[in-house]
Formats: C-alpha cells, structure tokens, sequence
C-alpha cells in the first residue's frame, strides 16, 4: 500500500493550556516527508509536555512519525501491537509508544479516519 500515499500532513502544537484559561493557540510546522508510509496521519497535534521531552531529548517529531507511519510500533505492547496490524487493514486507531532520553515515553495515536495524530507524554511517566 504505502508507495502511493502522500503526507499531507500539518502540525500543531497546543499552547496556552495552563492556568486553567482553557484557551489554546496553535503553531503549525510544514508537512512530513516520510518515506512509504502505511497510512496518513492527518492533522498532527502536540501536547507541550511532549514537545518540551523531545526536544530536551534531541529527537525530532519527524523521527518519531516516520517510525510510526512504517509501522513500527516502538514499545507497544504486544496486544496493541496486534490491535494496530489489524487496524491498518480495518481502519482502527493505530498507537506507539517511543522512550525519549529523560526516561518518559511519548504516545503517538493515529484516529481511525486517519484524520489527526496527538503525541503526548504517557500518564504516570515522570
């Protein structure tokens, strides 16, 4: 499937969420260019505690995205893994998991419609 796919992909990272203004404003990135992916991603979206750990980690998004658009699901479990080969063929929420260097782990969901992927650090990581 992946040759002929284009990535059309934007970015956005969520700011402004502190504070409880429930507010937020948008920073948009140009598009991926990821070679065969298996699926879209569609929208990207960032939380800040994920941009902070990757940054601070010296990974790039890209790096991250063209891992997950291969299909390679960095520490997911193995259920989830399974979840998400069914998934490219029966359109299901596809999920990976990468550790970055402070010890967190970034999650990155794809939804169904392969509309909007969101990256965010994992709950309870530190």
């Amino acid at each position: 499937m992946g040759g002929g796919l284009q990535n059309r992909a934007k970015v956005t990272t969520m700011t402004g969420l502190a504070g409880g203004r429930g507010q937020a404003r948008f920073r948009e990135a140009n598009p991926l260019d990821a070679p065969n992916p298996k699926f879209e991603v569609g929208q990207i979206v960032i939380t800040p505690a994920a941009s902070a750990a990757l940054e601070a980690s010296g990974q790039t998004l890209a790096e991250l995205l063209i891992r997950h658009q291969a299909g390679d699901w960095g520490d997911a479990t193995e259920q989830v893994q399974a979840v998400n080969e069914q998934g490219l063929a029966h359109s299901l929420n596809l999920q990976s998991v990468y550790p970055v260097v402070s010890g967190q782990r970034l999650v990155v969901v794809t939804n169904r419609e392969r509309t909007m992927t969101m990256i965010h650090v994992e709950p309870g990581g530190r």
